[in-house]
């Protein structure tokens, strides 16, 4: 990797909008060295092979193994990026599930597990190294469906939308958010901490890519889109917000 490029991390960037994202930032600037997290890794070693196969890539790759849901998987990716680059610019925590248990109890656990308690993890293990950076940046996937505002709200799409693990494990994220936020403007640095919420996409994340689109889900390339112009600072008006395609999306 050249000198003086913004290193990203991105957890579940093999598939996705993480890895469209990560598609996105390589394409558009040699400044962006791209780690892709996955939870298998000869998925993320695939991911940087087709990346690297395209005719117009900029920026560079790596991968790392990581399962968000494993401290020691965790704490092993972090003690590998601390060695080979010293610091992290930018963490994407994006590494998120859903499920089909009808049980709530056991579906709370299983979809907390990652997107809640897997981004405090990844985050509380990057913390030090993004710290190190001269324009640390934090940006976790969250989503609209995490809105209190839209759940209250008997006007709003969102206001009787399935899945109260999920939505619950959303909001946990957005309050995340917020109090990373309130903690590292303490300290009087330069670090930026965001929601990214790429909206309702045609990806594999539910098993089945075609019965969102007949649900009117865009493509993965305009979620990931929405994650990358975070990284990019093309949104840094609205630093410490949860944005979307459309805006900044309320609590």
């Amino acid at each position: 990797m050249a000198a003086k490029q913004i290193i990203t991390l991105i957890t579940g960037a093999n598939q996705g909008v993480g890895f469209e994202a990560a598609k996105n930032l390589v394409l558009s600037s040699a400044s962006h060295h791209i780690i892709i997290g996955s939870r298998d890794a000869s998925r993320g070693t695939q991911a940087v092979a087709n990346l690297q196969s395209l005719p117009d890539i900029k920026g560079t790759l790596d991968t790392i193994q990581i399962d968000v849901t494993d401290d020691k998987s965790v704490d092993a990716a972090a003690e590998y990026v601390a060695a080979k680059y010293g610091r992290l610019d930018v963490l994407v925590n994006n590494a998120g599930v859903v499920n089909q248990i009808p049980e709530l109890r056991e579906s709370m656990r299983v979809i907390l597990a990652t997107n809640l308690v897997g981004v405090a993890s990844v985050t509380e293990a990057f913390l030090s190294l993004l710290q190190k950076s001269d324009e640390p940046r934090l940006v976790l996937v969250s989503s609209s469906l995490g809105s209190i505002t839209h759940a209250s709200d008997k006007t709003s799409p969102y206001y009787r939308a399935a899945g109260t693990a999920y939505r619950c494990s959303k909001a946990g994220v957005n309050m995340m958010v917020a109090q990373y936020g309130h903690a590292v403007n303490a300290q009087g640095t330069s670090f930026k901490v965001f929601g990214a919420d790429p909206g309702l996409n045609a990806t594999n994340l539910t098993g089945d890519a075609d019965s969102l689109r007949a649900r009117g889900a865009v493509e993965p390339h305009v979620g990931g889109g929405v994650i990358a112009s975070v990284v990019k600072g093309e949104r840094d008006a609205d630093v410490g917000k949860l944005c979307s395609l459309t805006g900044v999306v309320p609590w």
